[in-house]
């Protein structure tokens, strides 16, 4: 892991916990974790607007057998048929 050993690692706790006491240190945690959890959606939107624009700008392509096959599954999964096999009950 980033080429940390347990040793060091338990080492920088340590030193963490002496210096930051055990009071603060879940709320450093807390801290990290919404700024990672911020990082994270802001890199998703980021890849979201990307692949958007490059779709918006690419030719039209004919369809792969795989995309054609996976429409057509979805198409049949809404036929009126399909559920009607839900069992029901009386109230």
């Amino acid at each position: 892991m980033f080429g940390i050993g347990t040793t060091e690692i338990l080492i920088v706790l340590v030193i963490a916990l002496l210096l930051l006491g055990p009071k603060e240190i879940p709320k450093i945690a807390r801290t990290i974790g919404r700024g990672m959890r911020e990082l994270e959606r802001a890199k998703d939107e980021l890849k979201q607007s990307i692949e958007f624009e490059a779709e918006k700008d690419a030719p039209d392509s004919p369809k792969t057998a795989e995309a054609e096959k996976e429409d057509s599954v979805k198409k049949d999964s809404n036929k009126p048929e399909d559920l009607g096999n839900i069992p029901t009950t009386r109230i």
